[in-house]
């Protein structure tokens, strides 16, 4: 199976946070006419998810055969910020209740309500019930990617879970920022299946990367494509990440990229949600490392992205550079070649504008951190 590559791109559509995913992923359900298909990490009952799942009961009700994927492995955190409320995970077990007033103590986030009672709503009990509708929730896969399949003719994919703060700002007002991305085109979907199910990449101009647990052949190649895009860069390196632990293959190939004069851009948010002590813990080595020699910058937006660019290429989705995210979780990656297109041109535009809001850090002590924080979470990430 092949695909051609001529103006390969134009069938690709950048969703820029969720302001533009949601709208777009609302339209598609509203348009689709026999199947949709949804794997999520998490899953709010907030406004949006709400919506989409209102959006989800209209296309049953006129015949759609909806199948939903929501791991229970969110419920944790599903549970403990924000709303505090999971549309599909109503129910905590004894495990997941420590765990998430575990990560509600270490991390302690404002403006988040105390108690909450997170009943079965109408819509729910209609989601759960429908002939149409088959809802996959309290499977525990670990996995974190997040897609959807329309008909066969499109897929969206990318780090936006279903959520009010992935909408806009979270309850500390912390503007969300991620993205996703739309392939339009049986061809790529078909592309998209035969990588889960083969683990084959089948097109030259854009390819796609998974971890994926499997009873026979489990596929874990997030960590050395990332590592691969770091070794082959020669002029730049740009790496956006929600959570960045200082993983020793990443450090020592980020400094050797630096000794052979590559151009380091790497962005995190300044105050991340979780893992902000890590964060900041392998920023600081780096610098300290290459001598302030590499650019940082830590934004006021709780960047949510997980991007790598290269001379060649481009790759984002929902991989952090983390031990979790490398060997546990199910991740997914689009990587696409670093040519002259209009989504490259769109994800400059909004790659300046996240650099022009974010603070640049001048040296690696200028970085203040929870060290006695940090050694715990690198016992977690």
């Amino acid at each position: 199976m092949s695909i051609d590559s001529k103006n390969i791109y134009d069938d690709f559509t950048l969703l820029v946070d969720g302001k533009e995913a949601f709208p777009e992923i609302i339209n598609c359900i509203n348009n689709a006419k026999k199947y949709i298909r949804i794997n999520m990490f998490i899953w709010r009952d907030d406004n949006i998810g709400n919506e989409i799942a209102s959006v989800i009961l209209n296309a049953a009700n006129r015949g759609v055969k909806v199948d939903i994927s929501v791991d229970r492995y969110g419920v944790v955190l599903e549970k403990s910020e924000e709303s505090k409320k999971s549309f599909f995970h109503k129910e905590q077990t004894l495990t997941e209740k420590i765990k998430s007033k575990t990560l509600e103590m270490v991390y302690p986030m404002d403006n988040t309500p105390k108690k909450v009672k997170d009943e079965e709503s109408d819509l729910y009990t209609q989601i759960i019930n429908h002939p149409n509708i088959s809802v996959s929730k309290d499977v525990f896969k670990a996995d974190h990617s997040k897609y959807y399949i329309f008909d066969d003719d499109i897929v969206i994919l990318g780090g936006i879970n279903i959520e009010d703060k992935e909408n806009g700002k979270d309850m500390q007002n912390r503007q969300y920022q991620d993205y996703m991305i739309k392939l339009e085109g049986k061809e790529h979907v078909k592309a998209f299946l035969t990588k889960l199910e083969t683990g084959e990449d089948v097109s030259k101009e854009y390819s796609f990367g998974i971890n994926l647990k499997k009873e026979d052949n489990s596929i874990f190649e997030m960590e050395e494509l990332y590592l691969n895009m770091i070794r082959k860069t020669n002029k730049k390196l740009m790496i956006t990440m929600a959570y960045f632990s200082g993983l020793d293959n990443f450090v020592k190939e980020i400094i050797e990229a630096h000794k052979r004069g590559v151009e380091i851009y790497i962005m995190i948010p300044e105050h991340a949600n979780y893992q902000d002590a890590t964060n900041k813990a392998t920023i600081k080595k780096l610098m300290e490392l290459t001598d302030n020699g590499i650019h940082v910058y830590m934004s006021k937006k709780m960047i949510h992205t997980k991007m790598m660019i290269t001379d060649e290429g481009i790759s984002f989705g929902s991989t952090n550079i983390t031990k979790k995210a490398f060997h546990q979780l199910n991740e997914l990656n689009i990587v696409l070649k670093n040519i002259e297109c209009k989504l490259r041109d769109k994800l400059e535009e909004s790659i300046k504008e996240n650099y022009k809001d974010a603070k640049k850090v001048n040296s690696h002590k200028d970085i203040k951190y929870n060290k006695l924080l940090a050694r715990i979470e690198r016992f977690l990430v």
